[in-house]
């Protein structure tokens, strides 16, 4: 197996960079995107584990912690604060699409996946809802669908309103998706994916009833943007 050696990281920097300060700043940089590509590469298994059935004190003893620890590192919980995942990478549709989700969500008790899906529709110009409407059964059958969804909601908001584990989860799984993809932004595709990555919320309830699957949304949003970037140089991305 093909491991990141040091003296590529250190050549890698000192190539990009010139002064001292510089080359310091950027190592800083790549280190912390390192800790966070093996976070979510443990991340990644610690699920697999939970699908196949392993128990959270099977994969605390596998990963050194105690069962407790571990829930506590990989278990999200409803919470207002996004910290864990940052928004620092997200692109600015990205982050619209979550303001718009806490505006879908205004009377409800929490955030949940089904109002991040609703504000990725309403940002209709990004590659997210994009992908939906090139793979949806019919047009307009999601959004559809979400407002069956939303009329169920009798809740009162609470201050300050939490974001469902579902939906920490889908945030969390939307930058797994774009590590894995190698893209340095997080956008409403990688929402999309996040999304029906997780599951198991009433986002990826409703995209599995209109027929957007998770293998063709991956395909499509690949090659939408290596289509942007194949047009040259002088052409932006249509990600979002």
């Amino acid at each position: 197996m093909a491991l990141v050696q040091l003296t590529d990281l250190i050549v890698d920097v000192a190539t990009r960079h010139v002064s001292p300060l510089e080359r310091l700043t950027a190592a800083v940089d790549l280190s912390s995107r390192l800790d966070e590509l093996g976070d979510h590469l443990i991340g990644h298994f610690v699920d697999e584990a939970r699908r196949s059935g392993a128990s959270w004190t099977e994969i605390g003893e596998s990963i050194g912690v105690s069962k407790q620890a571990a829930q506590k590192r990989f278990v999200p919980k409803e919470s207002p604060d996004l910290v864990r995942p940052s928004l620092d990478r997200y692109t600015d549709r990205a982050r619209r699409v979550v303001a718009l989700a806490k505006h879908h969500a205004r009377h409800s008790e929490r955030i949940g996946t089904e109002h991040l899906l609703m504000g990725l529709l309403d940002e209709h110009g990004g590659l997210g809802a994009r992908t939906v409407a090139k793979l949806e059964a019919s047009e307009g059958t999601t959004r559809l669908a979400l407002l069956v969804e939303l009329e169920k909601e009798s809740g009162k908001r609470p201050d300050p309103q939490p974001f469902s584990a579902h939906s920490r989860k889908a945030l969390e799984l939307a930058v797994r998706e774009a590590l894995r993809l190698a893209h340095t932004f997080v956008g409403t595709e990688h929402l999309l994916l996040g999304l029906l990555a997780e599951g198991d919320g009433a986002a990826a309830r409703v995209l599995d009833s209109t027929g957007v699957e998770r293998d063709a949304a991956e395909r499509y949003v690949v090659a939408e943007i290596t289509s942007a970037i194949n047009r040259g140089p002088r052409s932006t991305p249509r990600a979002g």
